[in-house]
């Protein structure tokens, strides 16, 4: 079984798979002042919920934008005793090729979940990652990964607003009934998730007449289910894609 880990600026999503099958999948708080000891704890707790003992992970493979925690998990691997990780990277043999200006700065998260969405050739595809960032990232029929956008993501930008308005309060974000909101609350809320909805829809069509056809929408990401459904024309929605890509990589440097 493979322990396949996205290591992200607000969460660490794990997923146990085996073969093209993933049994399981959980998350964390991504935390830079924690001790390996405390996501081998935690890591330990949640293999033995789903009766997976830690001698049955026979490889791992790491994706980071947090560059101080993937030291924390090659300590928790070590202590846990799995293989050590393949840590994503544009060096690595890919499902995609990557047509990016300097290869070497673009996020291995970015990597993985396009590498998921084009995984059997699956292409033109435009992947909407919300999370602390919402990113959208394009691949075109033949693989070729040409690039994409990088905005604050929905909570990022909420929050950011809040704090430098004083005068605004701030709330726990709700599905919003309608674009006109008729008190600040309701405002806040339909200006929040379907501004950013209207956003997202906005750069897709922007980049397919820019690449000239219709991409395959697909969304991922901790907020995928909290904006997309607002967008007029709704992506597929994979909460385990970087999961996905991130087992399809460690498949293809096996014998590397």
């Amino acid at each position: 079984m493979l322990l396949a880990v996205d290591i992200g600026n607000s969460t660490i999503s794990f997923g146990i798979i085996e073969g093209e099958e993933i049994k399981c999948a959980f998350k964390a708080a991504s935390r830079r002042k924690t001790t390996p000891d405390e996501y081998s704890a935690f890591l330990r707790t949640q293999l033995a919920a789903y009766k997976i003992p830690p001698g049955a992970i026979d490889g791992t493979v790491i994706s980071s934008v947090a560059p101080v925690l993937v030291g924390v998990f090659f300590g928790v691997l070590k202590t846990l005793e799995m293989p050590s990780p393949l840590l994503v990277s544009s060096r690595l043999k890919l499902p995609i090729k990557i047509k990016y200006k300097n290869p070497e700065t673009l996020g291995s998260d970015r990597i993985a979940a396009a590498s998921g969405a084009f995984s059997g050739g699956n292409g033109p595809v435009a992947v909407l990652d919300f999370g602390t960032a919402t990113t959208v990232s394009v691949v075109d029929s033949g693989g070729n990964f040409l690039g994409g956008t990088i905005s604050p993501g929905l909570i990022t930008s909420y929050e950011a607003l809040t704090n430098a308005a004083a005068g605004l309060p701030k709330i726990g974000l709700a599905y919003p009934k309608k674009v006109i909101g008729e008190d600040t609350t309701e405002g806040l809320e339909s200006g929040v998730i379907i501004g950013h909805a209207a956003m997202a829809e906005g750069l897709l069509m922007r980049m397919e007449g820019q690449y000239g056809a219709k991409f395959r929408a697909v969304a991922t990401g901790g907020l995928a289910d909290m904006v997309a459904p607002h967008m007029a024309r709704k992506p597929e929605i994979y909460p385990h894609l970087t999961l996905k890509g991130l087992a399809a990589i460690y498949k293809m440097n096996l014998d590397k």
